[in-house]
């Protein structure tokens, strides 16, 4: 039931209490006992206003990403690859959709359940920051994740001023050349 149907029944039926009170004046008891039949089914709820609408969405499933190579995880780390997948969209990137759709989740590169975690899920992708030391950072969390059944194939997570060519290239093409992995770098 719409709430213009609600407000119009609640009008109603209070128009009817006053109009009651009116005509019987003073005594209560017998405004009580006198309840018009067309105004007791204002009084008691429907089924229909107890019921949900049919029309209402159910909501849609997330889904999931695996990210590895974030230094710990918890809430900064989810924001901070929800904000690339955020500046992804914005650029026309259909694939990153909203980035509430997704629901991140952070994995050590040295967690014993990576080959389960990779049956599970299809979708990962490696982040990479652009400090001095990241290259051999980077490839030690490829390796691991070699060494552990992870994922052969992860979407490279970087930030928007990274140029492709450099850190970019060179961590792909080391991963596909000695881990036999594919890293999914994309151009701007």
């Amino acid at each position: 039931m719409s709430e213009q149907d609600q407000a119009s029944g609640l009008r109603k039926w209070a128009n009817l209490q006053r109009q009651q009170q009116q005509a019987e004046g003073a005594v209560e008891v017998a405004a009580a006992e006198h309840v018009p039949e067309q105004s007791s089914s204002l009084l008691t709820p429907t089924v229909a206003a107890v019921e949900e609408p049919a029309t209402m969405a159910l909501p849609k499933p997330k889904m999931p990403l695996i990210v590895v190579g974030l230094p710990g995880s918890g809430a900064p780390q989810v924001n901070k690859v929800k904000a690339r997948l955020g500046q992804w969209s914005m650029l026309g990137r259909s694939w990153a959709g909203d980035p509430d759709d997704w629901d991140i989740r952070i994995v050590m590169a040295e967690s014993s359940d990576l080959a389960q975690l990779r049956d599970q899920y299809s979708r990962w992708a490696l982040w990479i920051s652009s400090d001095a030391d990241t290259f051999a950072d980077m490839f030690s969390t490829l390796r691991q994740l070699h060494e552990r059944g992870g994922p052969r194939r992860l979407l490279a997570l970087h930030e928007p001023h990274l140029p492709r060519q450099g850190l970019l290239d060179n961590l792909r093409q080391a991963a596909g050349y000695y881990l036999n992995m594919e890293l999914l770098v994309l151009a701007r």
